[in-house]
């Protein structure tokens, strides 16, 4: 299933992982509520970005989170 709409990203629960369907592929893993780039610090927040590509791309779930 691809997700291209923020709301559908919104629900997703804390601890998933989606994946950017560009040429990057790009991963990042909700927690806290905020899309996160394991390899960038921990502070910083990609919500615009994964909104923004998932919109223009999808993105699909690569594995998903237990907590809500």
């Amino acid at each position: 299933m691809t997700l291209t709409r923020p709301s559908e990203l919104d629900e997703l629960p804390d601890g998933t992982t989606i994946e950017i369907l560009d040429r990057r592929g790009s991963l990042r893993t909700k927690r806290d509520g905020h899309w996160r780039d394991a390899s960038k610090s921990p502070e910083s927040t990609w919500n615009v970005y994964v909104y923004v590509n998932a919109r223009r791309w999808g993105a699909r779930v690569i594995e998903r989170g237990t907590h809500q």
